[in-house]
């Protein structure tokens, strides 16, 4: 090696690497071209990724103190839906939304059971805040959920301060019930006086299922009052429906089977199918086990408390004779008159339960129409050979696509319509033949016989209510054409998270980063867009950058 050849080398390796950088970077112009050129002959919408695992987008310059009393807001709005019988991903998705309009991204909400948790997540300033709430109290009031849902319109419409929100909280949970209390046992009797009607009693019938369900009502009352659990009032409830049955029996005549019915129906009205099928269907397993676990236990109850009130009976002497084909369980009217005292019946009973549930008088209106119609189509189906499951399943679909309809349009939240509209339906007559066929008649195949259709109508409503909202959710605003057409301007009130769910975002994202008094005012949330134009000038976007990075 001759003097000077080290030295040659280091001059020779400056320009080699140059050279490789320069190569690098003609490689990464040629992968960012192959990928334009790949979308360019792929065209088409792409979908985004997974979210999991993603750096979550944080604002900055919200406070501790915003985000607790935002937590809190947010909680309290869970606590009332789900006291409603609301879904789970129902409670997460409203929820979600009034957090995004006081610009908190990164908001966790989770349901388990009775209990709801919000949280915040940590950021490099801050810890993470947390808020867990259990839901112990049941109170079914229509009223408070359609001011909710007007609430939660004005908060994603912008504007509302924190405050504000907090105040019509106050407002909402604290003011009394929109009926008196006897108006409430009225429509309880009314209720009762509906489904008697549409199972095709005598009016000495009708008129014991009305008296009947108001002694129910009123005991209940009682027995809430002093904290009985909700398992002994069904018992309780289900053995008046029966002792009084008997007694028409023994002293009138008259079939106890229609009266013994409309006992079950309205326990059963209390019950969260509709809820407990949505959580299973949009994959809240928990939740939805511990629902529809607290069904069959409540529903036990109710068999429990049949069985002591006819073992009273045998006990007295009474024997009682069931005089119906145990192989025909769907049982519907083929003349004209008894069809349309059938249709009036389950409008009634519709109409009653919400005024029992202390909704608005609109709704009332509107559950009674849905009521009716949902039975006419229940007849026609059955009329024509479908059978009892099918037949009611394909109702439940119609009642929860008309719901979502109403619910678009604003008239009523869409649980108000499809849980006032389905029960009319329930298997209350199947319930009392399967109680009777196995601890009276100790018929063992018969009584399984009704025990199995009254538990697959119960699922086909619960599920064929889901399916209805499935179908009708790309009529929502901005899921799709059609949805810009039916819907009102405007950002949604309660959510529905089944089928097409519509994204929201805010409307002005500059604003997220407001300071002084206008950080605790409440952004206006739109929809994003979902025609994927924004996803594909997105990519392009980042594939841009990528080569003008390499260059």
């Amino acid at each position: 090696m001759r003097p000077g050849d080290g030295s040659a080398a280091i001059r020779v390796g400056v320009p080699r690497a140059s050279i490789l950088l320069r190569v690098a970077r003609d490689r990464s112009d040629d992968s960012a071209r192959t990928r334009r050129a790949v979308r360019i002959a792929l065209p088409g919408r792409r979908d985004p990724a997974p979210i999991a695992g993603q750096r979550r987008r944080t604002v900055r310059d919200v406070g501790d103190l915003h985000t607790r009393r935002v937590l809190d807001l947010t909680i309290r709005l869970a606590e009332v839906m789900l006291s409603s019988g609301a879904g789970t991903a129902d409670v997460i998705a409203t929820a979600e939304d009034v957090a995004l309009a006081y610009r908190l991204t990164d908001c966790v909400v989770d349901v388990f059971g009775t209990t709801a948790l919000v949280s915040a997540l940590p950021t490099a300033d801050s810890p993470a805040v947390t808020i867990v709430r259990a839901v112990h109290v049941r109170s079914t009031d229509y009223t408070r959920l359609a001011d909710l849902d007007q609430l939660v319109q004005r908060i994603t419409s912008g504007g509302v301060t924190v405050d504000e929100a907090h105040d019509a909280m106050d407002e909402l949970t604290e003011k009394p019930h929109r009926y008196p209390r006897w108006l409430a046992t009225v429509g309880w009797a009314g209720f009762a006086l509906g489904i008697a009607m549409l199972l095709g009693g005598t009016w000495l019938t009708c008129v014991l299922a009305a008296v009947t369900s108001a002694v129910i009502d009123q005991t209940g009352r009682l027995l809430n009052r002093i904290g009985t659990p909700f398992f002994f009032q069904h018992v309780t409830g289900a053995a008046i429906a029966t002792l009084v049955a008997v007694a028409a029996y023994l002293f009138a005549g008259l079939n106890p089977t229609a009266l013994v019915a409309t006992g079950i129906v309205m326990l059963l009205s209390g019950l969260t199918f509709v809820g407990a099928m949505q959580d299973a269907v949009t994959g809240n397993m928990l939740t939805a086990v511990a629902r529809l676990g607290e069904a069959l236990f409540l529903t036990s109850g109710i068999v429990v408390g049949i069985v002591a009130g006819l073992q009273v009976a045998t006990l007295a002497g009474i024997s009682i004779e069931l005089h119906v084909d145990a192989t025909e369980s769907f049982i519907i009217p083929n003349q004209p008159l008894t069809i349309a005292i059938a249709v009036v019946g389950a409008g009634l009973a519709g109409a009653c339960l919400t005024v029992a549930s202390y909704a608005p008088l609109r709704s009332v209106v509107i559950a009674g129409i849905a009521a009716a119609s949902a039975e006419w189509l229940l007849i026609a189906l059955g009329t024509a050979g479908v059978g009892q499951v099918v037949a009611t399943g394909t109702a439940a679909v119609a009642v929860g696509f008309v719901a979502t309809l109403i619910s678009i349009r604003r008239q009523a939240p869409a649980l108000i319509t499809a849980t006032a509209a389905i029960m009319p339906m329930l298997p209350g007559l199947a319930v009392f033949r399967a109680v009777f066929y196995l601890a009276v008649d100790g018929n063992f195949d018969d009584g399984l016989a009704q025990l199995l259709s009254a538990t697959a109508v119960a699922l086909a409503l619960g599920s064929g209510v889901v399916l209805g909202e499935f179908v009708g959710s790309p009529l929502r605003y901005r899921a799709g054409r059609l949805g810009d057409f039916f819907r009102i301007e405007g950002p949604p009130g309660l959510r529905r998270a089944v089928g097409r769910v519509v994204r929201l975002q805010p409307a002005e994202p500059e604003q997220a980063s407001a300071t002084g008094s206008h950080r605790s005012l409440s952004v206006a949330l739109e929809p994003v867009r979902s025609d994927g134009q924004d996803d594909d000038e997105s990519h392009q976007g980042q594939d841009d950058d990528d080569g003008r990075g390499a260059r």
